[in-house]
C-alpha cells in the first residue's frame, strides 16, 4: 500500500501531497467532501498531471501540489474537511490508500481579525477581552479538528465508521471555530493557481 500525506500549505493556497510509491502504478487522487460517501469521490490528479507520467511498477517518493483553481473547477469550496484517495495498481491489484486534511484559511483569517481588534481597542473595553478568547478557542478548535484528523491512518478510507466519526468530528469544530468569526476578515476562499504539478526522485 502506498503511503499517502496530505497538509494545507503555510499560506493556506494549496494543497500539500507527499506520496510514497513501491513497485506500484499511479492510477489517481481523488478528492472526498464531507460528509463522506464512497463512490462520491471527484479525481483531482491524473497520471498526466505527475512527473511519473503513465509510467508502470514505480518506485520513490513525490510529491504534487494542488491549487484552490482545481478545486474552483470541480465546484468544491477551498474551507473545511476532505479526504484524498490515492489509487494505484499493485501487482494488478487495485490498492487505495487515505489522508485527510482541514483547509482552515477561513478560521485562520478570522483569529488574525480578533487579535488586532483586542490589541487596537481601549483597555477598557470588555470586547477585547471577547475578541481576545474568541480568537483563543478558535485556534483550539482546528487545533483539536487537526489532531483528530491526523489519529486516522492510510487504510482509513469512506467505508471506514472510524473515518467517517473523525472526519465528521473535525467538521463540526471547523463549524464551532468558524461560527465564532462574527465579523468580516477579507479572506475568501477564491485565488488563482497552475494545474497540479509533482515532483520527486524515483525508479520505473
Amino acid at each position: 500500500m502506498a503511503i499517502l500525506s496530505v497538509l494545507e500549505s503555510s499560506d493556506s493556497d494549496v494543497i500539500l501531497i507527499k506520496y510514497s510509491l513501491i513497485n506500484e502504478t499511479f492510477t489517481s487522487i481523488k478528492v472526498f467532501g464531507n460528509p463522506v460517501t464512497a463512490g462520491q469521490g471527484v479525481q483531482v490528479v491524473g497520471p498526466l498531471n505527475t512527473n511519473h507520467s503513465g509510467a508502470t511498477n514505480i518506485n520513490g517518493t513525490f510529491t504534487l501540489t494542488v491549487p484552490i483553481s482545481t478545486f474552483t473547477t470541480n465546484n468544491l469550496s477551498w474551507k473545511g474537511v476532505y479526504m484524498f484517495e490515492l489509487n494505484t495498481l499493485s501487482s494488478g491489484a487495485a490498492v487505495s490508500s487515505y489522508g485527510s486534511v482541514l483547509l482552515g484559511k477561513v478560521i485562520d483569517c478570522c483569529i488574525a481579525d480578533k487579535m488586532y481588534t483586542a490589541v487596537d481597542c481601549d483597555c477598557t473595553d470588555d470586547k477585547c477581552n471577547e475578541s481576545l478568547l474568541d480568537a483563543q478557542k478558535m485556534f483550539l478548535f482546528k487545533q483539536s479538528a487537526e489532531f483528530a484528523l491526523k489519529s486516522l491512518n492510510n487504510a482509513d478510507g469512506p467505508n471506514s465508521l472510524t473515518s467517517q466519526a473523525v472526519i465528521q468530528d473535525a467538521q463540526k469544530k471547523y463549524d464551532k471555530a468558524v461560527e465564532l468569526c462574527s465579523t468580516g476578515c477579507g479572506c475568501g476562499g477564491s485565488g488563482s493557481g497552475s494545474n497540479s504539478v509533482s515532483s520527486g526522485s524515483g525508479g520505473y
